[in-house]
C-alpha cells in the first residue's frame, strides 16, 4: 500500500460502518497489517470476520480497519 493511500485510509471517519453481507471477503488491518477472511456477521456497531489462515475470529468497529474485496460473481 503506497503512503498516499494509507494516509488517505486513516484521514476517513471511524464511523459509521457499514453493514456487510454474510460471507463477503474482506481485508482486516491489525497489528501486524492486512489480513484476508469472511464477514460472519455484520451490523451498525460492527462486523465480525473469521480470518482462517490466523485462526481466529475478530470483531472490527472501525471502518478505516477495513478493506472491501470485490464481490465474486457465479459465471
Amino acid at each position: 500500500m503506497s503512503v498516499q493511500t494509507e494516509r488517505q485510509r486513516l484521514e476517513m471517519p471511524a464511523h459509521p460502518l457499514l453493514v456487510l453481507e454474510r460471507n463477503q471477503e474482506v481485508k482486516i488491518y491489525m497489528g501486524a497489517g492486512w489480513a484476508k477472511g469472511k464477514v460472519i456477521r455484520s451490523d451498525l456497531d460492527g462486523c465480525t470476520v473469521r480470518l482462517p489462515q490466523l485462526q481466529r475470529t475478530v470483531r472490527v468497529r472501525d471502518a478505516r480497519n477495513i478493506s472491501f474485496l470485490p464481490l465474486k460473481q457465479d459465471c
